[in-house]
């Protein structure tokens, strides 16, 4: 989505990450210039590098789902951000019922046939529920858990700026993988529609992968939600 799309002084910064091109983002407010990092899966190095260039004090990592190309370094990125802020970044999310997936990151990757470097397990500060606000300075999120995809897979509402960070829920004309065993394909597009939709048409859409949407298209030209 254009930039311009997005209402000041909420900022968004969409990093593709790793050669599966997993759509890491900063959110930040940028008159405070502070803000948070969704799903760094890989590549700590730039992602740091973006914080550098953008001046942004980093308050939170947040974590849609455990999929090792949404998680994938986020210890190591944690770890060099504490560093550089003297403080503890916390790390928050998906829910707990994902837990089998953030401690078999390397046994996900094998599964795929990738290696990612500075990979590791994730121990989350706190895992997130259903309809928890979380509130940062200048960000405002209600979480959602959408399951299906992955039993925990949580999504977060900027309600100011009215921007949804839907990880691999929702996608431009399409949804989220349900074929793995642990996968629910009635129970995704249930929770879409019971959750998500009634959010409103105007939404913005940013996803973990891909280019981004809004609510009212997704209602109207997705075909696993038309009818």
């Amino acid at each position: 989505m254009p930039t311009s799309s997005i209402s000041f002084p909420f900022k968004v910064t969409i990093i593709p990450v790793t050669m599966i091109r997993q759509n890491c983002m900063i959110l930040w407010d940028q008159n405070i210039k502070k803000g948070v990092i969704t799903d760094p899966g890989g590549d700590v190095q730039h992602i740091l590098s973006r914080v550098e260039e953008l001046k942004i004090e980093v308050e939170a990592i947040l974590l849609t789902h455990g999929h090792f190309d949404h998680v994938g370094v986020t210890m190591a990125l944690q770890t060099e951000l504490t560093k550089r802020q003297n403080q503890v970044v916390p790390i928050l999310g998906p829910g707990k019922q994902d837990i089998f997936l953030l401690e078999n990151i390397q046994q996900q990757m094998e599964q795929f046939g990738v290696f990612l470097p500075d990979t590791q397990n994730v121990t989350p500060t706190r895992f997130l529920e259903d309809k928890e606000q979380l509130d940062f300075s200048g960000l405002h999120f209600q979480v959602l858990h959408i399951p299906g995809h992955t039993p925990g897979h949580m999504v977060f509402f900027e309600t100011n700026a009215r921007i949804l960070i839907s990880g691999d829920v929702l996608f431009r004309g399409t949804i989220g993988r349900t074929d793995f065993s642990y996968g629910d394909g009635e129970a995704l597009i249930r929770n879409i529609k019971n959750k998500i939709l009634p959010l409103g048409d105007d939404i913005c859409i940013l996803p973990g992968h891909g280019l981004g949407s809004r609510i009212g298209f997704e209602r109207q030209h997705n075909p696993f939600l038309v009818g």
